[in-house]
C-alpha cells in the first residue's frame, strides 16, 4: 500500500508567496497613479464648475471675484479665496486633497489653481493644476518628476514636461494661453 501526504511542502508555500508578492510590487505602482488620476479629474471638474460660476459673475458686474462667497456654486463652509477639498493643512485636519485658490478679477488674469496638499506628508505626485475662468483648457504643472509624469498623462502627451496645456499640442511647454480680451 502507497502513503501519499496531502498538502503543501513549505517551499511551495514560499514560491507561491514569493510570486504573489512579485506580482502585488508590480501593480500597486499603477493603482497608486490610477488613484492620483481620479483625484486630478476631480480638480478638473470643480475647476469647470468655479469657471462656469466665475463667468456669471463677470456678466453680472464685469469683473471675476476673488472671494467663494461672491460665487453662485461656493463649496460648503467656504470663504475667502482658497477652499481646501479634503482639510486644511494649516488646521491640523488630515487633508489629502487639493487647496483651491481663486485669483485675479480681470477678463485675461481671472484664474482658479488646484494645488495637491496632505498634511505632514511629502506626496509622491505633486502637481497644481490651472484654469483661465474664460479658458476651457487645463495647464498641468508638475513639480516633481513624479508628477511630471502624471502631467504628460493629464495632456495626452508622451513625454513628461513640467509644464503642458491639456488640449494634446505638446509645442504648448509653456501652458495653456492666457485669453486675449474681451
Amino acid at each position: 500500500m502507497i502513503k501519499t501526504n496531502k498538502g503543501f511542502t513549505l517551499i511551495e508555500l514560499l514560491v507561491v508567496v514569493l510570486i504573489i508578492g512579485i506580482l502585488a510590487a508590480m501593480a500597486m505602482p499603477q493603482y497608486f497613479k490610477a488613484v492620483e488620476r481620479s483625484r486630478m479629474t476631480e480638480a478638473d471638474t470643480l475647476l469647470g464648475s468655479i469657471a462656469q460660476a466665475q463667468r456669471r459673475k463677470f456678466l453680472q458686474r464685469n469683473s471675476f471675484t476673488t472671494n467663494y462667497k461672491g460665487l453662485d456654486v461656493s463649496p460648503k463652509d467656504s470663504s475667502g479665496s482658497v477652499y481646501y477639498t479634503k482639510g486644511s493643512p494649516t488646521a491640523g485636519t488630515n487633508g489629502n486633497g487639493f487647496g483651491v485658490s481663486l485669483s485675479g478679477t480681470g477678463f485675461t488674469d481671472g484664474i482658479a489653481r488646484a494645488t495637491r496638499h496632505a498634511d505632514g506628508a511629502t506626496l509622491q505626485y505633486q502637481y497644481r493644476l490651472e484654469r483661465y475662468y474664460q479658458g476651457d483648457n487645463v495647464t498641468c504643472v508638475g513639480t516633481n518628476t513624479a508628477g511630471e509624469e502624471l502631467c504628460a498623462d493629464f495632456c495626452g502627451i508622451d513625454n513628461p514636461q513640467t509644464k503642458c496645456c491639456n488640449d494634446g499640442d505638446a509645442a504648448k511647454t509653456d501652458g495653456c494661453p492666457a485669453p486675449t480680451s474681451n
